[in-house]
């Protein structure tokens, strides 16, 4: 097997940057692995531009390891090559919520193993604006900043609570953001007030694990969770309690869907930003689609059904 190691350097569970070295030796080793190539990347678009060089002649995996921003450039390279090369993924950011939702393993030996045996799931991606894939998630208004906001040094730290205390600390500035939106869901047409809005693959999203109770990464639809402008006598400790404990959807502001096609415009004046994977992506309009079972993943066999 020729494998292509794409690593972000910088992603921030050290443990697991070391796990990276273990595993490389022991498939060489084993003979797994009958040649191993590495791209450390320095800057952004460099995981994306390294999967795109990537040929069914010259690799047979490749494994991506870093957060969630990285995978995502590593499946727009790998969208982009237009071959059909299996991705694994060994999770090594803060959140992680893709590789969480599918217990894909960062330990050493069990990844290996999942290697040797080399099942795959095809998954669902979306396609943003129609130029940019994404794996897990596309977001925008309450909270979404965050993965922006919190600090480098504090998600290596405190990892996931970094978010907690984040979103904690800025609950009162958030409820008081209203966006007015016309919302397409297939055939489907909404419009009104919002101040949240999440298009999601997997049942996790923003640390929350199973906050999208219906999600399946290979059914051909999207979960869509809507929050309306909420209600003046919400308090801010039970939004807070909400959000820490992924009960959004019982709040009586919250909307749940599933759909193929979702459009998101506004005719706000300020620009709205979309936050795609953990990472800036531009201003509505937004257009997405799903393109079902695009991208083959490497999964133990016990996540082949989830």
């Amino acid at each position: 097997m020729k494998i292509h190691v794409i690593v972000n350097p910088n992603a921030g569970r050290r443990v697991v940057q070391r796990n990276l070295e273990q595993i490389i030796g022991r498939l060489i080793l084993d003979g797994t692995a009958e040649s191993v190539r590495v791209t450390r990347t320095q800057n952004a678009l460099d995981a994306t531009r390294a999967a795109a060089e990537c040929s069914a002649a010259d690799t047979d995996l490749i494994i991506g390891c870093g957060g969630d921003g990285t995978i995502n450039e590593i499946a727009n390279g790998i969208m982009r090559s237009g071959e059909d090369i299996p991705l694994a993924i060994l999770a090594a950011g803060t959140s992680n919520d893709f590789a969480s939702s599918l217990h894909l393993p960062d330990e050493p030996e069990d990844f290996c193993q999942m290697v040797r045996a080399g099942h795959c799931r095809r998954i669902d991606l979306g396609l943003a604006n129609d130029d940019t894939y994404f794996v897990n998630v596309a977001a925008f208004g309450m909270f979404t900043s965050i993965a922006h906001t919190t600090g480098h040094n504090a998600k290596n730290t405190l990892g996931r609570f970094a978010y907690y205390l984040q979103a904690a600390a800025s609950v009162r500035e958030q409820l008081v953001q209203v966006m007015p939106l016309e919302i397409s869901i297939d055939d489907q047409q909404l419009s009104g007030d919002y101040t949240l809005c999440l298009v999601v693959n997997s049942k996790s999203v923003a640390t929350f694990r199973k906050l999208m109770r219906k999600a399946d990464v290979s059914d051909g639809v999207f979960d869509i969770l809507l929050m309306k402008k909420l209600n003046i006598f919400s308090s801010a400790a039970e939004i807070s309690r909400s959000i820490l404990s992924g009960d959004f959807y019982k709040l009586p502001s919250i909307k749940y869907y599933q759909g193929q096609r979702i459009t998101f415009s506004s005719s706000q004046n300020t620009a709205i930003e979309v936050d795609i994977d953990g990472e800036r992506f531009g201003n509505l309009p937004l257009d997405i689609r799903v393109c079902h079972q695009a991208l083959r993943v490497m999964m133990p066999e016990s996540s082949l059904t989830l």
